[in-house]
């Protein structure tokens, strides 16, 4: 280790260790301080799938009441990132019930109508960023309540490597909810979670940090002969079981490493049901020459201090961070930040990473103790000022994301970064943070956000974060469709790409048939171009999930705007059109449970049931197949085309073959010309084999210890 990895760990270190205390999960709100009435968790079965590029978890749970007297029962649980809550089921008389989605406010009141009359119904909504709630009555005197509930999300896979995460863990970062409400985390008799992974591309490791003790990993291998002779489609399963009950106080986060030579390439997903529009997913792993950063870079670690940021998230790095926060150039320069209610400048300036300096940063620091309010703006605007103008500089926050004095709109945070050419890397620790807007931060300053969960193998997401710091970037992407096929593409602005990142798009197509996919970048300076055709099927009714994970990203676009403009109702009405044709739970729509001869009475359209019914069938067809390859790039006449660039791109060296199953090697030309998805190589990442060793003789040491 260098001194300049010295000095931001153990920065960081000391800092952190100061605030590890207790932390408490997901559960059934109750009031604070008040009588705890009588009911419980009984039960809390989770089922996650990841394939095809998204996730589907569902999670089953039954309430018990102890009591005399019928009750209602409110669940809450952090916000997943990325998450469409499309089903909500309550089985009344022995028989399931789905939710309907209706505006919120229309919600309520169905939802409060029912309860005074004593029937049976349950309420999803969505608060913000932080968390959903899931409001159930009655839960029977004597008896039990069964609900399911179920969302989606896109994958995210960085440098080949796949991470899941089902949150528990409460961020602490709603003062006014923790001052009113305490939370009942105990599963009284049985808790389990069942993953199971299904990839095209082979799966060399999969681990559940946090967990291993507990999680049972199994793989089996494929039916179909030909995908086990190529080394392909093998089903990972995870499962972790407490029959005797558990606490949700802890994330589970299942990382999972693809091989070494997966290939860079083009993935679509699509939707079509024969009826216009058809809907896909684009998934692009891109392979380009990114150079590692050779003159001296000034670093300002801006490191939020404020009460909020007390709890196992701090812990988390504690365990971590101090060992890997990257190998800094020579040259660089580092300055530490940290902010409360004010912000100071604990090292006066940029300063250089010698031994004199290191002691002297981190006798000031062990001296910080964490309290007060955040003013994340405060520290942002103290990092931004003293810059170099003739060095490059990085800003890399450290925060639970939630400013809540000085200024805390998104507008004047965008105001601030306009002032200077800066990236800003956000770490955001912690459930419940605001995501939309370090999101945002991070994006329009070229840089890239990283949520952390104390369940992370922080040494692995740090390694992943170095991967991308120190070198160059792919700035200006833009990935566009020829002729007038394809409308609708979301997110509409795409982020700067770094090492191992991947490009999510979504979008709708009204003719089926091929369509020509350029996507272009600048890399210092450089323009390049890639260029290949994919099909647009007629029909294609596998994946109806997609129309889901589309319109959410369509409503997270209005609701950045909204962030940053403030409500209009033609903002707000979009929001809630999508929200009720595509049946999500979002900031203007909720999804309320009752049954059906009281839907009808009300109105109420079974959108969603028949949504649902669409695709539990397609999930189970997919069930009984093999897995299915979406790669888009790798058609005979992708592999003849040669790939236009501005500058000189790496030969390929591979033929032009008939279509096939992707493989493990670089035969497949593709967008890439075969070149590998960058990734860890053997060496490290949260599933790399060097962390492994390293992780398995830090446990010898610690038994040998015991």
């Amino acid at each position: 280790m260098n001194s300049r990895h010295f000095i931001h760990a153990a920065a960081l270190w000391a800092i952190l260790c100061m605030l590890c205390t207790a932390c408490f999960g997901a559960g059934l709100l109750k009031p604070a301080g008040g009588s705890q009435d009588a009911v419980y968790m009984k039960s809390h079965h989770v089922q996650v799938t990841l394939n095809n590029g998204f996730a589907r978890t569902e999670v089953d749970q039954v309430f018990g009441n102890a009591s005399d007297q019928d009750l209602e029962a409110t669940y809450s649980f952090p916000l997943p990132k990325q998450a469409s809550l499309s089903e909500l089921s309550l089985w009344i008389n022995g028989q399931e019930v789905l939710g309907e989605v209706l505006e919120k406010q229309q919600a309520r009141q169905v939802y409060e109508q029912q309860k005074r009359q004593g029937r049976d119904t349950a309420l999803a909504e969505k608060d913000d960023y932080k968390t959903f709630d899931v409001k159930v009555s009655p839960v029977r005197a004597g008896a039990d309540t069964r609900v399911r509930l179920v969302y989606y999300q896109p994958l995210d896979i960085d440098a080949n490597v796949g991470r899941y995460l089902y949150p528990m863990a409460e961020g602490g970062v709603d003062e006014e909810r923790i001052a009113f409400w305490s939370v009942d985390d105990k599963v009284h008799e049985s808790f389990r979670f069942d993953l199971t992974l299904k990839s095209a591309f082979p799966v060399k490791e999969v681990r559940v940090p946090e967990y291993d003790a507990k999680a049972v990993i199994n793989h089996r291998s494929p039916a179909d002969a030909n995908d086990a002779a190529q080394g392909r489609s093998t089903i990972h399963t995870v499962s972790i079981a407490s029959p005797e009950g558990d606490a949700l106080t802890r994330d589970i986060v299942v990382y999972y490493r693809l091989a070494d030579d997966v290939p860079a390439r083009l993935e679509l997903v699509p939707y079509n049901n024969g009826q216009n529009p058809g809907t896909f997913m684009v998934v692009v792993t891109p392979a380009a020459d990114l150079q590692p950063l050779s003159q001296g870079t000034d670093w300002t670690f801006v490191l939020d201090i404020s009460g909020s940021m007390s709890g196992g998230k701090m812990a988390t790095l504690c365990r971590g961070v101090s060992r890997v926060i990257g190998q800094m150039n020579d040259q660089d320069r580092f300055r530490i930040i940290t902010f409360n209610q004010t912000a100071q400048d604990v090292t006066n300036g940029y300063i250089q990473a010698t031994p004199a300096n290191v002691q002297s940063t981190l006798e000031q620091v062990k001296r910080i103790r964490a309290n007060g309010s955040t003013n994340l703006f405060a520290g942002l605007e103290m990092a931004y000022h003293g810059l170099d103008a003739d060095r490059s500089s990085g800003v890399i926050v450290v925060t639970d994301g939630v400013a809540n004095v000085g200024n805390t709109q998104h507008a004047q945070f965008l105001a601030l970064l306009k002032t200077c050419d800066i990236r800003l890397f956000t770490f955001v620790i912690g459930n419940s943070a605001n995501q939309p807007l370090m999101d945002r931060l991070a994006r329009d300053s070229g840089g890239f956000a990283m949520n952390l969960s104390d369940s992370d193998d922080i040494i692995g997401r740090i390694l992943q974060a170095k991967a991308k710091i120190l070198y160059e970037n792919m700035r200006d992407v833009t990935l566009t469709f020829s002729g007038d096929k394809v409308s609708d593409v979301t997110p509409a602005i795409m982020p700067n790409l770094y090492q191992g990142q991947q490009l999510v798009l979504f979008g709708h197509y009204t003719q089926p048939g091929q369509v020509k996919i350029t996507m272009k970048a600048t890399i210092t300076g450089e323009h390049k171009t890639w260029h290949c055709v994919a099909d647009l099927p007629k029909l294609d009714t596998d994946n109806p999930e997609i129309e889901r994970l589309w319109a959410l990203s369509r409503i997270d676009g209005v609701m950045e705007q909204i962030r940053e403009q403030g409500e209009t109702e033609t903002l707000k009405q979009q929001v809630m059109d999508l929200g009720t044709a595509y049946s999500l739970v979002t900031d203007y729509t909720s999804m309320v449970v009752l049954n059906d001869a009281d839907k009808e009475n009300a109105g109420i359209q079974t959108r969603n049931a028949s949504r649902v019914q669409r695709e539990r069938q397609a999930q189970a067809a997919r069930q009984r197949q093999p897995v299915k390859h979406y790669r888009a790039d790798n058609t005979p006449q992708n592999q003849t085309q040669q790939t236009t660039v501005t500058t000189s791109q790496e030969p390929s060296t591979s033929q032009s073959q008939p279509r096939q199953q992707p493989s493990s090697n670089s035969s497949n030309q593709g967008m890439f010309k075969g070149r590998r998805s960058p990734g860890f190589g053997g060496g490290t990442g949260p599933v790399g084999p060097l962390f492994m060793t390293l992780l398995f003789w830090a446990r010898r040491k610690t038994r040998k210890k015991v």
